[in-house]
Order: C-alpha cells, then sequence, then structure tokens
C-alpha cells in the first residue's frame, strides 16, 4: 500500500508540472513569427536568479520531433561576454567534430555581436537520422541596469528521407535565415 501511495504522490506531482502554464519571464511575447512561420510558446524556464530561457514552436510541433524551434535566452552575468560565449560554443562543436562528420560552423562578428551558423547530425547504425541547422545571435544588453548575454536562436530539424531536399534548400535559404535574426528586435525585459 505504501508503494502505491509513493507512486501516486510521484504522478499527480508530474501531472501538475506538466499542465503548469508556460510563462512568457522575459517579456517577449507568446506568439512570434520568424520568416513566413508562426511560433508558441511551448516551454520557458528560470532555473536561476540569472538565467532565463524561452523556446517557441509552431503549431502541431513537439520537441521530440520538430521542424523548426525559436529561443531566447538571458543570462546575467559581469564577465560573460558574446565572444566568451561564442568561444564556447565553437569549442564544444570542436568536440563534436571528432565523431560528427556532417558538424562544421562559421562564427560572423558584426561590432560586439556574433552570430554562430552551425549544421549538426544524429547518427543510428551508421545512418543520418537528423540534421539540424542552427544560427545563434549573441548579443551583450542591459535589463533594470545590469550587463546580461542575449542569446537569439533558430533550429531548424529535418529527419530521414527529408534530408538532403533540407541541405540543398539551406544553400539557397542560409544566409536570408542569418540576417532575419539578426535583424530581429527582440528586448527582453524580466520583471
Amino acid at each position: 500500500m505504501k508503494r502505491i501511495s509513493v507512486t501516486l504522490i510521484v504522478l499527480i506531482s508530474c501531472l501538475a508540472i506538466f499542465s503548469q502554464e508556460t510563462i512568457d519571464y522575459l517579456n517577449v511575447g507568446k506568439t512570434k513569427k520568424f520568416g513566413k512561420q508562426k511560433y508558441s510558446l511551448a516551454w520557458s524556464s528560470h532555473p536561476t536568479d540569472y538565467y532565463y530561457i524561452q523556446e517557441w514552436l509552431p503549431k502541431g510541433e513537439a520537441f521530440d520531433n520538430y521542424s523548426q524551434m525559436f529561443t531566447v535566452s538571458l543570462h546575467f552575468s559581469e564577465e560573460l561576454t558574446p565572444l566568451i560565449a561564442v568561444q564556447s560554443k565553437a569549442a564544444e562543436l570542436d568536440k563534436r567534430g571528432m565523431y560528427d562528420k556532417i558538424c562544421n560552423y562559421n562564427i560572423f562578428e558584426n561590432g560586439d555581436e556574433y552570430i554562430l551558423d552551425f549544421l549538426v547530425s544524429e547518427t543510428e547504425d551508421g545512418l543520418v537520422k537528423i540534421v539540424e541547422h542552427d544560427v545563434h545571435h549573441y548579443k551583450q544588453v542591459t535589463s533594470h541596469g545590469k550587463k546580461a548575454l542575449q542569446l537569439t536562436f533558430i533550429s531548424e530539424r529535418s529527419y530521414g528521407d527529408d534530408i538532403m531536399p533540407f541541405l540543398n534548400s539551406l544553400k539557397d535559404r542560409r544566409e536570408n535565415v542569418i540576417t532575419d535574426l539578426t535583424q530581429m528586435n527582440i528586448k527582453c525585459r524580466v520583471k
């Protein structure tokens, strides 16, 4: 009986967590438009006093099988600069490139802002199952008089037989994705 009670408590706790409303901590809106695609706020978190993250998905998509995801995060720090953040992510991608043969990236500097454009993949039994293209935009912002690193990014994925058409279309779209992301004027305002 004790085991059933513990299991029931755990299930009720999980249901409460998953039924919570997604909060727009950054006050940037529950919907976003990027290119021609509309996104709805699907997940948000404020795990520490100095870090916020929010993710938007197109209607009907889920995190385990998305085609596109839009993300904004805000990290309050006096030391964390866009340069340090982009170098850290590039180092992570360099390590990944040791086993992910598709992994590659380019870094673009725009004043004190950085854009990281990269491609990664997941394989299973020697076959590429997922290809992901991300564009990260790192910039320094001030919120409530405190310095913060704002990361805005778009992630696009393709699966299985759709990978080659996705990669072929990416050649023509990549520059527009980078331009569209860097021209977005997102201003985070935490409470």
